[in-house]
C-alpha cells in the first residue's frame, strides 16, 4: 500500500454513530422526546475520575447513554414507553474489556463463548484468531468474524501477524498456512478488524526482516493498533522491537520487566488467564501510589472453559486484584477506561457517560464484583440472573469439522525417540517445564536405553513427548522428552498446540500414546487421556480440532469430567499441564520447544540434537 493512499478501520455497525442518532440523543438530553431506558436508585463508578457517584440514573436512548441524573432530574425522561430499572443501590460499572484474548482457547465458539462472557459483564472482547487462522486460513478468520456479527458482546478482531508464528524459511516446523502481507492487507479491510495480532516473531523484528516490518507498516497505514509479543525482551533489543512499531506486551512476567516496557511506552496487558498467571507477580505495579498505571490493563489472553463457566472472565481478574490490594476503583479502570485508551474507542465504550454505548452491569458488592444484570447497546442480555437474549444456532462448514489429516497408521515406533548403536544409556536435550509458566528451560539429562529405545524416567518427572503433523498428512513427527510435567496417565493426546496446532502427544508409556493418537483421529480433534489401554476422558473438539459445537454447559461438564477424573486418580491438577503442553511446540517462546521438525533452541532459532552425548 502506498502511504498516500487513505485507509479506513472498519468498526463493527454497532460503533456507528449517525447524525440521525446524534439528533435523537440531543432531544432526549433537552427533554423533547422520551428515553427508551432509564435506570434508577444506582451508585455509579466513575471511572475517569476515579469516583463513585451515590444516588444517580442513568438515561438511555437506543444503544447509547445520554445522560447520567440526579433522582429529581430524571422525570422528565420518562415516558409512557420508557422502561424504568430500579437498581436497587446496586453499583454501576461499565462493561468490561479484554483486550487480548484467544476464544479458540476457552473450547468454545465464539457464540457459546459470549454467552457466558456477557454473564460475567464483558461487553468488548478484542480476539486474535490466529489459531483458526493456523488450522484454516484466512477463510477461517471469515469464518470467525462472521459468527460475532450479530452478538451483543462486540467481537473485534486482530489480523494475525504470524501463521505461522515462525519464519517458514527457517524451517523450525511444518504449518499448514500463511497469512503474508498480502493477506493481512485483506483483513485490514474486513469489518471489525481492529489491530495487528501479536508479533511473536521478535527475532524477525529485531534483524529486521522486510517481510515482518511490512505488515507492520500495512497495520499502521490502516490506523490498526499493533499488539506486541516481547517475553524477557530488555535493553537494546527491547527498544529495537518497539522502534519498529509496536506498543503493547502481555508476556511481561516480573515487575522490573514491566516498568522498562512502561517507561518505553509500551501498554503493558497484565496477563491473567487459566495457566499464565502474572498477576501475582506484578500486583506491586498496582499497589505502588508513585507508579502511574494509565499504561496497563488486565487481559486473559488463554482461558479455560472451567474457569469462564466458574470463577468468570475479566470480573474474576478484578476480584483477584482487589485480593491482593489493589483499590477496587483502579482494578476497574484496568479492565474498562484503560483498554478502552489503548483502543482509542474511550468515545464508544469503557465509561458510563453522555453518547457512550450504554454498556452497563449491576453488582451488588464494589469489593467482590458478581453482576446480576447486564446491558450491553442498550439491550438487558442478563437480569437477575436469567438471559433475556436468545443466541440463534450457527452452521459450521464441513471442512472446518475435518481437519486432523494422518495419512498412515501409527505405531510405537513412530512416536517414541530410539537411538542405534548398543548404548545402555544417553545424554539428551530435555525440555523442562514448570506448570504455570510459559517459559521452559533446556536441561541435559541422562536416560537409560532398551532395544534401541530411550526410555523416560518417571521418578524423576521425565515423559516422551512427541509432535505429529496433522493438517496435510506428510508423516513429520518430532520426538523428545518433558520434565516437570506432572503428569502420571499413560499419555495425554491434543489438537491444541499453539500455534500451528499438530497433534501432541505426551505420557510415559508408549502404547497409551499410540492409543490416545488414534482415538484423537477419530474424534476428528480433541484432548484425550489413557492409561493402561483405557480411554478415562476426552473432549471432542471437531471445529477445527480446537473448538466444540456442543453448548457450553455440556463441554463445561466434559472438560469438568475430564479435570476431576485426573485429580482423583492421580492427584493432579488437569489443567496445569494441559496448558503447558498445548505451548510446548510454540517456537517463540524461550528456551527450548518441540515441533514435528524436532528440537527448537528458540533463541538461536534452530534445531538441534535430541541425543547431545551417546558415549556413554
Amino acid at each position: 500500500m502506498s502511504k498516500r493512499q487513505v485507509a479506513i478501520l472498519v468498526l463493527p455497525r454497532i460503533f456507528e454513530y449517525s447524525i440521525e442518532e446524534r439528533l435523537e440523543l440531543l432531544k432526549v438530553a433537552s427533554g423533547l422526546l422520551p428515553a427508551d431506558l432509564v435506570i434508577v436508585n444506582a451508585d455509579l463508578v466513575s471511572v475517569t475520575t476515579g469516583e463513585i457517584l451515590e444516588n444517580v440514573g442513568v438515561v438511555i436512548k437506543g444503544k447509547r447513554i445520554v445522560r447520567v441524573a440526579k433522582p429529581r432530574e430524571l422525570k422528565k425522561y420518562i415516558g409512557k414507553n420508557t422502561l424504568v430499572l430500579d437498581a436497587d443501590s446496586s453499583y454501576l460499572i461499565p462493561g468490561f474489556i479484554d483486550p487480548h484474548i484467544h476464544i479458540e482457547s476457552s473450547l468454545l465458539t465464539p457464540r457459546n463463548f459470549a454467552k457466558l462472557a456477557l454473564r460475567h459483564g464483558t461487553t468488548t472482547v478484542v480476539a486474535d484468531p490466529h489459531e483458526i487462522a493456523n488450522v484454516l486460513g484466512v477463510e477461517g478468520i471469515k469464518l470467525f468474524i462472521e459468527e460475532t456479527r450479530d452478538l451483543p458482546l462486540k467481537v473485534l478482531v486482530d489480523a494475525p501477524s504470524c501463521v505461522p508464528a515462525t519464519n517458514p524459511a527457517y524451517g523450525l516446523e511444518s504449518s499448514n498456512k500463511t497469512i503474508g502481507s498480502d493477506e493481512i492487507r485483506k483483513l485490514a479491510e474486513l469489518e471489525g478488524v481492529i489491530g495487528l495480532g501479536e508479533v511473536m516473531d521478535f527475532l524477525g523484528v529485531i534483524r529486521g526482516e522486510y517481510s515482518v516490518l511490512e505488515k507492520i507498516e500495512i497495520a499502521r497505514c490502516y490506523n490498526l493498533r499493533i499488539n506486541g509479543h516481547a517475553p524477557m525482551l530488555r535493553g537494546e533489543r527491547l527498544d529495537a522491537y518497539i522502534s519498529a512499531g509496536i506498543y503493547s506486551d502481555h508476556e511481561t512476567m516480573d515487575v522490573s520487566e514491566a516498568l522498562e516496557k512502561m517507561r518505553k511506552g509500551m501498554h503493558v496487558f497484565i496477563r491473567e488467564g487459566s495457566a499464565w498467571r502474572d498477576l501475582d507477580r506484578l500486583v506491586k505495579i498496582l499497589i505502588d501510589e508513585k507508579i502511574s498505571t494509565r499504561y496497563c490493563s488486565f487481559a486473559s489472553d488463554d482461558l479455560s472453559v472451567l474457569d469462564l463457566y466458574e470463577k468468570g472472565h475479566m470480573d474474576r481478574i478484578v476480584n483477584y486484584a482487589v485480593e491482593h490490594g489493589v483499590d477496587p476503583i483502579k482494578a476497574i479502570q484496568l479492565a474498562t477506561l484503560n483498554p478502552a485508551t489503548w483502543l482509542h474507542l474511550e468515545e464508544h465504550i469503557g465509561v458510563i457517560a453522555p453518547g457512550r454505548l450504554a454498556d452497563i452491569m449491576f453488582t451488588k458488592n464494589i469489593n467482590y464484583i458478581s453482576p446480576h444484570t447486564v446491558i450491553a447497546n442498550g439491550e438487558i442480555i442478563y437480569f437477575k440472573g436469567e438471559f433475556k437474549r436468545d443466541f440463534a444456532k450457527y452452521r459450521y462448514p464441513e471442512k472446518a469439522l475435518k481437519t486432523v489429516n494422518i495419512s498412515r497408521s501409527l505405531g510405537e515406533y513412530d512416536i517414541v525417540p530410539r537411538i542405534e548403536g548398543g548404548q545402555t544409556e544417553v545424554y539428551v536435550n530435555v525440555i523442562e517445564v514448570v506448570p504455570g509458566s510459559v517459559l521452559t528451560r533446556r536441561r541435559v539429562e541422562r536416560l537409560s536405553v532398551c532395544k534401541g529405545r530411550i526410555q523416560p524416567d518417571i521418578d524423576r518427572d521425565i515423559v516422551y513427548v512427541s509432535v505429529i503433523e496433522r493438517h496435510r498428512g506428510i508423516g513429520s513427527i518430532g520426538k523428545g522428552f518433558i520434565k516437570g510435567l506432572g503428569f502420571r496417565a499413560g499419555a495425554l493426546a491434543q489438537t491444541i498446540a499453539h500455534d500451528t496446532h499438530n497433534l501432541v502427544v505426551a505420557g510415559y508409556r508408549a502404547s497409551d500414546m499410540v492409543l490416545a493418537v488414534n482415538r484423537i483421529i477419530e474424534l476428528q480433534g480433541g484432548i484425550v487421556v489413557v492409561d493402561r489401554g483405557e480411554v478415562l476422558a476426552e473432549v471432542p473438539l471437531r471445529y477445527a480440532g480446537l473448538m466444540s459445537t456442543e453448548e457450553p454447559e455440556i463441554v463445561y461438564q466434559q472438560y469438568k469430567d475430564l479435570v476431576e477424573t485426573i485429580k482423583k486418580k492421580y492427584g493432579a491438577l488437569f489443567e496445569q499441564f494441559f496448558m503447558t503442553l498445548s505451548l510446548i511446540s510454540l517456537p517463540v517462546i524461550p528456551e527450548i520447544r518441540l515441533t514435528d521438525r524436532g528440537l527448537v533452541d528458540v533463541a538461536n532459532a534452530k534445531i538441534i540434537r535430541l541425543v547431545v552425548d551417546s558415549s556413554q
